[in-house]
């Protein structure tokens, strides 16, 4: 199993790292050192602070850094706050939405296993050692190479309305410009279902996208956490909003809301981040640019609501997801 140099249960500003042995064939014994962060003060709510869980999505990585490195005055937290900027390290550190260790999606392996490859012990240490410490964790994703998103909240679908409630009430104080209420169609594997299995909370975000980030990104994902700080308690002041006058919601439920390409090509977009469509419009186009003998094909939307998704980059394949609707919510 995985272990930390770190007391979580020790008062103060901690940093350090998780060891995660790995046999590689270029280092026999390697252990990659995943870094990681603990803010504590006295007794009061947990926030548990994750990026990095896939590589090429840079947001979160940079304003974690951030936030550890004199972004926090420990003796203005009352709880704690635990920080880990690249959770899947050698993902981060090769700019690849995947391990190159193992291949491991880290959020499609949780709870993890602590006999597994790297990817699924990383998971399992999260699932055993912070997850478990944390009343609330916020899961800082973007879009990566593949997507680009309108900087957005995700509330995961919980069992309840009231712990829906909560994470709703959760993405009102990030106040991000959308919150998106999401049925995921893989939770099985996700870090959301060891979360609600262990009674917590967990929102995440969807930043930006296209493999890069910006200033504009960067402001949002700060203000966000801090924000959600303010709410917890963790801090003190109040919160940005509430759930009745915050930023728009949309919800997303089910493959209806996605649109995929039919063929390899070049997408030319025709509507923009935010945008208002109905179902039968061209969102896009996309030209088959190797068929002297065919016109671009339009891509059409499957549903009525707010464009929220859309490719990161110009060239698609046959199955990505280029497009992404959800139905607006009161």
């Amino acid at each position: 199993m995985l272990t930390t140099s770190l007391d979580l249960d020790k008062d103060g500003v901690q940093k350090g790292y998780i060891d995660v042995p790995v046999s590689l064939d270029l280092s026999a014994w390697s252990n990659q050192r995943v870094p990681i962060y603990s803010f504590k003060n006295a007794q009061g709510p947990s926030l548990l602070l994750l990026g990095g869980a896939h590589g090429d999505e840079f947001e979160a990585p940079v304003v974690l850094s951030n936030l550890a490195n004199g972004g926090i005055d420990a003796a203005n937290i009352h709880g704690q706050v635990i920080i880990v900027p690249a959770l899947n390290l050698p993902a981060v550190m090769n700019g690849s939405r995947l391990s190159p260790l193992d291949g491991g999606n880290m959020n499609r392996a949780f709870p993890g296993n602590p006999r597994g490859s790297a990817t699924e012990r990383i998971a399992d240490f999260v699932s055993r050692e912070l997850i478990s410490r944390a009343d609330v964790v916020l899961d800082l994703h973007s879009g990566g190479r593949s997507l680009r998103f309108l900087p957005s909240t995700i509330v995961p679908m919980q069992t309840t309305e009231t712990a829906t409630g909560e994470i709703r009430a959760l993405a009102a104080a990030f106040d991000a410009p959308l919150t998106v209420i999401l049925r995921e169609p893989q939770v099985e594997t996700m870090i959301d279902t060891e979360v609600e299995l262990q009674g917590k909370r967990i929102l995440a975000t969807e930043l930006g996208g296209s493999g890069t980030l910006s200033q504009e990104t960067l402001l949002v994902t700060r203000k966000g956490i801090d924000g959600v700080m303010r709410h917890m308690g963790l801090v003190a002041g109040p919160d940005n909003c509430d759930t009745t006058q915050c930023s728009k919601t949309v919800l997303v439920d089910g493959f209806h809301h996605y649109v995929y390409a039919d063929d390899a090509g070049i997408f030319e977009p025709l509507a923009g981040l935010g945008d208002r469509v109905r179902e039968g419009d061209a969102v896009g186009r996309l030209h088959l640019v190797d068929r002297a003998e065919t016109a671009p094909v339009a891509v059409k939307a499957r549903t009525t609501g707010f464009l929220f998704c859309t490719a990161g980059q110009g060239l698609v394949r046959r199955g990505d997801c280029i497009s992404v609707i959800g139905h607006p919510v009161d």
